[in-house]
């Protein structure tokens, strides 16, 4: 089995098994997650902002959104784009300036102003798992992966600690983030 199998099997492991996790634990767990974000002082010394809207099998990240805007720091959201890129538009109201975009992601609207990756001092990654060790395992289309060289602030991956895995398989342009965070804490 090459790499790229590994992950595919990897994937469709963890995802069996956020599928089976309570509802209760999964709301738990992303709150506490957001409150260790919001705690980080990496966060609290950024004025840019990248984060992400999870999806139902990912971390609930509403709570960390309202808290950045809250706090008056710019807060940017990933706009899905073609070639596998991504924007990162510019939220004040997740109410007003969000619409499922692909894949059933809420984006920001076409109407949200755009900042370049090299303006943000703080970015959240969304992840399938990662390990002990480090290594993230994404969804499987490399939008991260495209974007995370131009990231030069701090990077935080999210994964509940239930999903963690042993290890992770990579290959040469999988890239790491600086901090792994799950509900029990930085790794």
């Amino acid at each position: 089995m090459d790499i790229a199998e590994k992950k595919r099997a990897l994937r469709a492991e963890i995802r069996a098994k956020e599928r089976a996790l309570d509802v209760g634990y999964k709301a738990e767990s992303s709150a506490a997650i957001c409150r260790a974000l919001a705690a980080l002082p990496e966060f609290d010394a950024a004025k840019v902002v990248f984060a992400f809207a999870g999806l139902a099998r990912e971390i609930d990240t509403r709570e960390f959104l309202r808290e950045t805007i809250t706090r008056g720091k710019t807060l940017l959201l990933p706009r899905c784009e073609p070639e596998r890129q991504l924007s990162l538009c510019v939220v004040r109201d997740l109410d007003a300036d969000l619409e499922p975009g692909a894949m059933g992601i809420l984006e920001p609207k076409r109407s949200c102003p755009v900042l370049q990756p090299e303006e943000v001092d703080f970015a959240v990654v969304p992840c399938t798992t990662f390990d002990r060790a480090g290594n993230r395992l994404g969804q499987g289309g490399g939008y991260y992966d495209r974007i995370l060289p131009r990231l030069h602030g701090a990077t935080v991956c999210v994964c509940r600690e239930r999903l963690l895995a042993d290890t992770v398989p990579t290959e040469p342009h999988d890239l790491r983030c600086t901090l792994y965070l799950t509900e029990s804490g930085l790794l």
